[in-house]
Parts: structure tokens; C-alpha cells; sequence
């Protein structure tokens, strides 16, 4: 891996900005920019290049924002839920209608 210090829109010195423990570097084998902090993978860059993208995903990832993000997806995995409970109901009541239909059609 090669550590980043510097680069074209200098994301690797605003980041640092944001947390003078972060480290940034390309992981040649992988083929993606990681972050670490304190010694830990932070977070994968889940973009091709390091741009205002990358920083406002470093801004929106930090641990401050922990119970914001896991309300976020809490309410995503609900809102995943309820669609597949109503497709459930919905083939539940074609099944249902097929049933009927047959039991008319042959009796």
C-alpha cells in the first residue's frame, strides 16, 4: 500500500483537516483508496478517485454521526421490511383467489 499525502484536488490534506488521525492511502492489489485511523481501517473509498465526494462520505462516516447513520438504515431495513410483508399480502390474496376460482370452476 502507498501512503497519500498529496493529490490533484488536495482531498488527502482536507481530510486531515477533519482528523489529524486519519491516513489515507491506495491499495495496489485492491485497486481502491483506504482510510485508516489510529492504525484501523476508518473506511474503503467507495469511489474511483479521491474528490469532494470522498470528503463529505469522510464527514458523513465519523463516529460523531454513529446513532444518526444506524437510524438511517434502522429505517431503511423497516421501510425493506414493510414492501416485502405488502408483496407477501399481495401473493397470499392471489393465491387465495386462484384457490377460489379453481374450487368454483370445478364444482
Amino acid at each position: 500500500m502507498q501512503r497519500i499525502y498529496h493529490d490533484l484536488f488536495h482531498i488527502a490534506e482536507r481530510i486531515l483537516q477533519i482528523d489529524p488521525a486519519y491516513k489515507i492511502y491506495w491499495h495496489g492489489e485492491k485497486e481502491r483508496f483506504e482510510v485508516f485511523w489510529h492504525g484501523k481501517l476508518a473506511f474503503v473509498v467507495p469511489f474511483e478517485t479521491l474528490d469532494v465526494r470522498t470528503l463529505v462520505y469522510t464527514q458523513r462516516t465519523r463516529r460523531e454521526n454513529a446513532d444518526e447513520i444506524e437510524r438511517e438504515i434502522d429505517e431503511g431495513n423497516a421501510a425493506i421490511f414493510q414492501a416485502q410483508a405488502k408483496k407477501v399480502e399481495n401473493l397470499k390474496a392471489q393465491i387465495k383467489d386462484y384457490v377460489k376460482y379453481d374450487f368454483e370452476r370445478f364444482n
